[in-house]
C-alpha cells in the first residue's frame, strides 16, 4: 500500500501545521540561541547538547543545594535521592523506547555505552573491518572506537575513518572526500 502525502510548500501551510501541532506549546519551555545578527536561531542539534529547558537553573541549584547541605547523605535524604535515579527515570525512558519500565535502565555515559555497543557487536573480519566516525567527534568517543581497533589488532591510522559533515568516503580509496559547490572532492 502506497500513501502519498501533498504538501504545499507556502507560509500559510507552515503556519497551518504549528497551529495543529500538540507540541507547539513546548518552544516556549526553552532557551533558544540568537544568530549574530539577533535573529531566532534554527536550532536542530538533537544528538548533542539540546537546548537548554528554562528550569534547568532550578532543578540544578536544587541537587547543588542538597549536595552542599547534605554531602554523601544525598543519595539516601536528598529531595529526590540520588541512589535511585535511574528509578525514577525508567518508566519515561520506556515510553520512548517502546518498553517495559522493568526492561530499561539509564545508565553510564555515552562513551561507556560506546564502548559497550563496540565490545558486544564489532567483529571485524577480513573483509569488514573499518569503522566509520563523524570527524571531530568527542575525543573520549574517538578513543572509545580506537581502542576498539587496539583490541582487534587492528591499526586506527588505517582502519578508521573519520567523516566531516556532508561527507562521504569514496570507496576506491577508502579515504573521506567532501562535498562544497564545486562538487565531490
Amino acid at each position: 500500500m502506497t500513501f502519498l502525502v501533498q504538501r504545499e510548500p507556502t507560509p500559510e501551510y507552515a503556519a497551518r501545521m504549528d497551529s495543529s501541532d500538540p507540541l507547539s506549546g513546548m518552544r516556549s519551555r526553552f532557551y533558544i540561541p540568537k544568530t549574530a545578527d539577533g535573529a531566532v536561531s534554527i536550532y536542530s542539534t538533537g544528538n548533542s547538547l539540546g537546548l537548554q529547558p528554562r528550569t534547568a537553573k532550578t532543578y540544578i541549584e536544587e541537587e547543588l543545594d542538597d549536595w552542599a547541605t547534605l554531602g554523601v547523605e544525598g543519595h539516601m535524604h536528598a529531595r529526590h535521592p540520588w541512589l535511585a535515579y535511574h528509578e525514577f527515570v525508567a518508566a519515561p525512558l520506556a515510553r520512548v523506547v517502546g518498553a517495559m519500565p522493568d526492561e530499561v535502565v539509564a545508565m553510564n555515559s555515552l562513551t561507556v555505552n560506546l564502548h559497550l555497543m563496540l565490545v558486544s557487536f564489532y567483529r571485524p573480519t577480513a573483509d569488514r573491518y573499518k569503522i566509520v566516525i563523524e570527524k571531530g567527534a568527542f575525543p573520549s568517543d574517538q578513543y572509545a572506537v580506537e581502542s576498539q581497533l587496539h583490541l582487534h589488532g587492528r591499526d586506527p591510522r588505517t582502519d578508521l575513518i573519520e567523516l566531516a559533515p556532508r561527507g562521504r568516503v569514496d570507496p576506491a580509496h577508502g579515504r573521506y572526500t567532501r562535498c562544497d559547490r564545486a562538487g565531490w572532492r
